[in-house]
């Protein structure tokens, strides 16, 4: 299993390979169907804004749009992140083949969370509180990384390079952020009664994904639907601000 380092390489990425190289690759293979984008919505009404139809984002700058979706992440204390991302590849002959297939189940906030996450038969439940780490794989995990006491399970006080393995899944703004940053963006005027908003991601004839955000208050995410020639993704956000009980999982993990 190659670093995280030695995945990335120069120039910026966007989308989920921008995600995807982030992360350790674990040289999987796995097989997925691109699913369905949202339709894609209207164009914008500036004059319908009065103040009491939303939190405005269809008139920020599309410049701005990522920096004011971060922005509310950030405050948005802890969250909940189930779904899957399919990645596929390249081969030296240009034949686009299903890579990682990589599920997600997350609960919490940078510093403190509960994740399991899973990639092809490599397996891993992890828990960070406070400055403590616990960190339990499976075997293959375990082989891959050449620790064969996560077998059991580890619990350190600080950083666990088991973590840093599946960055950014661990952090759902490191996350957001790889994928909204530097991409095209646009938000189109709500119309009825609907309590969400829909992020385009890409350009109108070129659509990567669909990020689902607060009409109400701050524009904090709900869905993300990506479907790129890198790979897809269906991401579902939950629960933000909710108070989080670590007790259970440490106690799973046998690090009480």
């Amino acid at each position: 299993m190659s670093r995280a380092g030695g995945a990335r390489s120069t120039g910026r990425r966007r989308g989920i390979r921008a995600a995807l190289l982030l992360a350790v690759p674990l040289l999987l293979s796995g097989c997925a169907a691109t699913p369905p984008l949202p339709t894609e919505p209207p164009g914008i009404d500036t004059e319908s804004f009065d103040g009491t139809s939303g939190n405005g984002l269809w008139l920020v700058p599309s410049t701005e749009l990522a920096d004011r979706i971060l922005d509310a992440v950030r405050g948005g204390g802890s969250v909940a992140v189930t779904g899957t991302v399919h990645e596929f590849v390249t081969s030296e002959e240009g034949e686009l083949l299903p890579g990682r297939t990589i599920t997600v189940d997350y609960a919490g906030r940078a510093g403190a969370f509960r994740a399991s996450l899973a990639a092809d038969g490599v397996s891993t439940s992890m828990l960070v509180d406070e400055g403590r780490t616990a960190v339990r794989g499976n075997a293959a995990f375990a082989a891959a990384s050449e620790r064969p006491e996560l077998v059991e399970g580890v619990c350190t006080v600080g950083a666990d390079p088991a973590v840093a393995q599946w960055a950014p899944f661990t952090d759902p703004e490191a996350l957001l952020e790889a994928i909204l940053s530097g991409a095209e963006l646009s938000v189109a005027a709500p119309s009825g009664d609907g309590e969400t908003l829909a992020v385009q991601i890409g350009a109108s004839d070129s659509r990567a994904g669909v990020l689902v955000v607060e009409r109400y208050g701050p524009p904090l995410p709900r869905a993300l639907t990506l479907a790129e020639t890198d790979g897809d993704a269906e991401l579902a956000f939950a629960d933000w601000g909710a108070e989080l009980e670590l007790g259970a999982a440490a106690a799973e993990l046998g690090c009480e």
